[in-house]
């Protein structure tokens, strides 16, 4: 526990103390739920070794070779997300609705088995456009009364363990520490009596409410190929070009309880964060048909190279005293940085049982060690960070699950997926869980299908030093209605 407990400070606290990557950032980057079409929502995505579907192409994209026509697609995804949190026994609940693209592509086949000289080979199917790999938006409220410590606490103690002259403060901390201290009356300051740092809620007795809002997505364009080989194999490639799109923006607020502090009131610190990136990548994939019934899947992706990733970052912090002329605001400078990201391989093991023509039942297996993601730059070392990374998370792996049943015309689907807890300890446990349900109509030329997604995922996040706080407990969930509508040609 003790050693979780280290690694956890690690990560969060480097988040206040200045921005720069973290594992939370690796890992952020590193997990991937692939949206796409409503047909393959509604099977959680266990479409590995079922195919024809456009958001194949991010997964398998042997599963391209299963289509006997040309089609385009447009999903959209509507999301009503909810999160409820608890720290130091208070709960905090929060809403937030989102209008998003889930893909939108088009394929075209080439159908070479009626032509001379092609041997085995049935056709040949192109496909690109785009298919969703994360939804960042999301909001998150944490609320509670913390008689213990500070934050102001938690930075005078990074600066008496750091042995910062006070001349460098300002030039160590500028985007935060370095706001709340200064020559005047200050959220942080240098004791007369010790020589140390210190602050004036030392021992708690604040009422501490953050609010952590975020937005954005990752977005992968795909171009892929596939091969028909007698109807019993395909082969499938895909060049992926990821597109991350992340910004965060927090407020995090102190104010004294009962008005028992000396000085001080209330303390108010912004921040605000955007991500970009662009990345690439390539997948493999292969189905085999040993029988009508029954067909097998595998793929691997190679790892996302993201070789300019750029972040954009400042703060404010703004205190209030009893004394109304020590009350002030602080301005950070705004911040820039390049940096490159490598995020983890993947490899995936599909089978499915096909009823006729009446259904299937399908099941995905994919591998993925988060604990594989690394930061580089030209500029600094990410030694320590990457170490983080090494010793923070792990391998293990996501299972998918679906069904469809056909009706006449109409299709009804369902699906369960469950994506592993990444981290190494339980002390941050962070599995996520997806249901899903729909149905959809099909005739030769038309096709409209309607997923409903249920999500939850639980974390616990650290306000600062986890060997200072209690951690707030989160529960955040999501509730997207995927419809898609295709035409055939």
């Amino acid at each position: 526990m003790k050693k979780s407990c280290t690694i956890l400070m690690a990560i969060f606290l480097a988040a206040f103390t200045t921005h720069s990557q973290t594992a939370e950032d690796a890992l952020r980057y590193s997990r991937v739920y692939y949206g796409g079409t409503a047909r393959f929502n509604g099977l959680s995505g266990a479409f590995g070794a079922v195919g024809a579907d456009f958001s194949t192409l991010a997964t398998n994209p042997a599963g391209l070779g299963l289509y006997r026509g040309s089609e385009m697609t447009l999903t959209i995804s509507p999301t009503i997300g909810h999160s409820s949190t608890t720290y130091n026994g208070s709960t905090a609940n929060d809403n937030r609705v989102n209008f998003g693209l889930g893909n939108f592509g088009v394929v075209f086949n080439i159908n070479t088995a009626n032509q001379g000289n092609f041997g085995i080979l049935k056709s040949i199917n192109i496909g690109f456009g785009f298919n969703r790999q994360n939804d960042f938006n999301n909001r998150v409220v944490i609320h509670g009364l913390n008689n213990e410590n500070s934050l102001m606490k938690s930075y005078a103690n990074i600066l008496n363990e750091n042995q910062t002259p006070s001349d460098y403060v300002n030039d160590d901390y500028p985007f935060d520490i370095g706001l709340a201290f200064g020559d005047g009356y200050n959220l942080v300051f240098i004791d007369s009596a010790s020589g140390m740092y210190s602050c004036d809620a030392k021992y708690g007795g604040v009422v501490q409410n953050k609010s952590i809002s975020t937005y954005g997505s990752i977005n992968e364009l795909d171009f892929a190929i596939s091969a028909n080989l007698a109807d019993k194999l395909y082969l499938g490639f895909t060049i992926g070009v990821p597109s991350i799109n992340y910004y965060e923006n927090s407020v995090y607020t102190e104010t004294d309880a009962k008005d028992t502090i000396r000085y001080f009131n209330s303390l108010k610190y912004d921040y605000s964060l955007h991500t970009r990136g662009t990345g690439v990548n390539v997948k493999f994939g292969l189905i085999y048909k040993p029988a009508d019934w029954f067909r097998l899947g595998a793929s691997i992706h190679s790892p996302t190279w993201y070789p300019s990733m750029n972040d954009q970052w400042s703060s404010a912090m703004q205190s209030s005293f009893t004394n109304s002329s020590w009350n002030q605001t602080n301005y950070s400078p705004v911040g820039y940085y390049d940096y490159r990201l490598t995020t983890p391989f993947r490899a995936m093991g599909s089978l499915a049982f096909i009823i006729g023509q009446y259904g299937l039942i399908s099941a995905d297996y994919e591998y993925v060690n988060y604990s594989q993601a690394r930061f580089n730059s030209s500029q600094d070392s990410y030694t320590d960070v990457n170490n983080d990374i090494k010793s923070s998370f792990q391998s293990w792996g996501n299972i998918r699950l679906g069904t469809e049943w056909r009706i006449l015309d109409f299709r009804v689907r369902g699906g369960f997926a469950y994506f592993s807890d990444p981290y190494a300890t339980n002390a941050n446990s962070s599995p996520r869980y997806q249901v899903s349900g729909g149905f959809g109509y099909r005739s030769q030329h038309f096709f409209a299908d309607v997923t409903y997604i249920w999500s939850k995922m639980q974390q616990a996040y650290y306000l600062y030093d986890a060997n200072m706080v209690n951690p707030a407990e989160i529960s955040s969930y999501s509730n997207t209605i995927s419809t898609t509508f295709g035409i055939r040609f």
